[in-house]
């Protein structure tokens, strides 16, 4: 024995056969991990004291509409997400299931990531989530508080430890309902949860923000709804979208991609001619339009490197940095990102865009695509918003190639066309998406604060 636990790192403690959970025959060593000790000598009560309800909606077939008077639904891994994909269940499914969630409520993913949280927020109230997405109705004056623990490094080891599964893991809310909560001082549980609730209204303020910007981007530009747009369609049973195509419509690169001649992107490009006085194409408002070299990635601890972040924590609530080492990666300012720039996923999810902040700002990414805007020329607020706006996914989404992985490069992204409103106007839109960052920061530095109050009073006696 000693032979191979020197050969190999394994983790080994010792557990005392009290802790045992036989009536639950729950003797995989996870669920006794040495995360769990920080709450030895502390008093604790399982979460279902602070709670009305934790439950998950039954397993469900999935039957997806393309109606937005239905039920919008949300998949697991998006409830983190800004900006997820549009989908719609039928109301009555929806209901008949209790798929939808209600503010404040507290949801947890359950399967493959384990632990994701968020509060339910005026953003996604009413949604229907994937059932193994756990809800958590806690006592009022506690949902904050709730969502901190979870969210912490002490409660989401927790989450994890008592998840099940050899190969991909899930938890659900029996187990979730058991997990150890440790009993506060009141005026300390208070100032976690105001904190939390605070960052979710600073979002649904951003939120609000974004969703004006993109109405005075229709507005400025006399562009009417492009999903209220009706097309003529080969197919009379709509079943596929089949088309006719000109060959006049054919380019001189060769794109005989069907993507290409999509029927919404031309509309798109139709309309950005028929009703905007002013428009370019985007590589004439941008200084340039750039990949960052691909380069080994050295990761450190935080202390040592610069933060990392990968393309698809661009559009999360709460992004995941990881740190690369300044020393050991070469010209590191090549992969630095600067504040004012307008951020892209170029492989595999297409299109999804974020923005250079003070979060962001110095931090290092690769694989994701930089539009730098002259600002003689447009306001890098404004060029946020185009992109992030229906006209300019679609157009974005048009430009993708690829057989397997869908890429788009940045001569590509160059040739979205984009309406220019007057300077005056730009600025206003331009506002209105940095105002709303910043309190997606503000947000963030509310949490982190939480999350230290949480620390202090977790480890003081320690």
């Amino acid at each position: 024995m000693n032979e191979i636990l020197n050969k190999y790192e394994i983790d080994i403690s010792l557990v005392s056969s009290s802790k045992l959970k036989f009536d639950e025959c729950r003797i995989d060593p996870k669920f006794f991990s040495a995360n769990q000790n920080f709450i030895n000598d502390l008093d604790t009560l399982p979460l279902e004291s602070f709670c009305t309800e934790i439950f998950n909606p039954p397993v469900f077939k999935r039957e997806f509409l393309e109606d937005e008077n239905e039920c919008r639904y949300l998949a697991s891994a998006e409830i983190v997400s800004f900006n997820p994909e549009l989908n719609y269940i039928t109301n009555e499914q929806a209901d008949r299931l209790r798929l939808r969630v209600n503010k404040n409520w507290i949801l947890v993913t359950g399967f493959g990531t384990i632990g994701s949280i968020r509060i339910t927020d005026n953003i996604i109230n009413g949604y229907a989530v994937g059932n193994n997405v756990s809800r958590i109705i806690a006592n009022k004056g506690y949902e904050g508080f709730i969502a901190a623990y979870l969210e912490s490094s002490y409660g989401n080891k927790l989450l994890n430890d008592h998840a099940a599964g050899a190969v991909i893991k899930y938890i659900e809310a029996p187990h979730i309902s058991k997990i150890p909560v440790p009993v506060l001082q009141e005026k300390i549980v208070n100032n976690i949860n105001e904190k939390y609730l605070n960052a979710v209204s600073c979002r649904e303020k951003a939120s609000e923000l974004l969703e004006k910007a993109d109405t005075l981007v229709h507005q400025y530009n006399n562009l009417p709804l492009l999903s209220e747009t009706n097309f003529e369609t080969i197919d009379n049973l709509l079943e596929s979208e089949l088309w006719f195509t000109k060959l006049s419509e054919f380019t001189n690169d060769f794109r005989l991609d069907a993507n290409f001649y999509n029927y919404f992107a031309k509309a798109a490009e139709e309309k950005i001619k028929l009703f905007c006085k002013n428009f370019q194409r985007i590589h004439d408002v941008t200084k340039e339009i750039r990949m960052s070299p691909l380069f080994v990635r050295k990761f450190v601890e935080n202390e040592f490197g610069v933060k990392y972040i990968a393309g698809k924590s661009i559009s999360k609530i709460r992004k995941s940095f990881k740190y690369i080492s300044v020393t050991e990666t070469k010209e590191i300012e090549e992969h630095t990102l600067r504040k004012g720039w307008t951020l892209m996923t170029c492989a595999g999810s297409i299109g999804k865009v974020g923005y250079v902040n003070d979060e962001l700002d110095g931090a290092t990414a690769q694989d994701i695509m930089r539009i730098v805007p002259d600002e003689n020329k447009i306001d890098g607020g404004y060029l946020n918003c185009w992109l992030s706006s229906y006209y300019g996914k679609i157009l974005s989404e048009r430009q993708k190639y690829g057989a397997v992985i869908d890429r788009i490069s940045p001569e590509q992204c160059g040739e979205i066309l984009i309406p220019l409103p007057s300077d005056k106007q730009q600025k206003e839109i331009g506002d209105l998406v940095r105002n709303a960052y910043d309190l997606r920061a503000e947000a963030i530095r509310l949490e982190d604060e939480a999350q230290e109050i949480l620390t202090q009073a977790l480890t003081k006696n320690k």
